[in-house]
């Protein structure tokens, strides 16, 4: 269990310095809202691509969210055009894995575009 912590703290500064003043810009992304769906967990979002990039941009998302003793988790990696407009999609969870409920989880984001990454943690309120 340390090991992971310590691994997460890690990881988390990995993602907290400033980017070289020669990296592309990165994507940007909202996560609008987050609805418990049937055997996953429907997520709301928009993204934005840097001014000039028409092409597609890589996108990895994961949500956790902590029920009780366990954790409820759903995980998706999507390939979409630099279009600017908001999405869906909904992130199935294991068969016979616990459920998300509504209350507060946590989404990690890895998006790419270009030549550019980001990485962010974001809250969110399932409903």
């Amino acid at each position: 269990m340390l090991h992971a912590l310590v691994l997460a703290a890690c990881l988390s500064a990995a993602f907290t310095g400033s980017p070289p003043a020669d990296a592309a810009e990165p994507l940007g992304f909202q996560l609008d809202s987050a609805t418990v769906h049937g055997a996953g967990l429907g997520l709301q979002y928009t993204t934005t691509c840097p001014p000039g990039l028409t092409g597609a941009y890589g996108l990895s998302v994961t949500v956790a969210q902590r029920t009780g003793a366990h954790v409820a988790t759903a995980a998706t990696t999507l390939r979409e055009p630099c279009a600017g407009r908001s999405r869906h999609v909904v992130l199935p969870t294991d068969p016979g894995a616990v459920s998300f409920r509504p209350g507060m989880a946590y989404a990690r984001v890895w998006g790419c575009v270009g030549s550019g990454c980001s990485a962010q943690q974001i809250p969110i309120r399932v409903t």
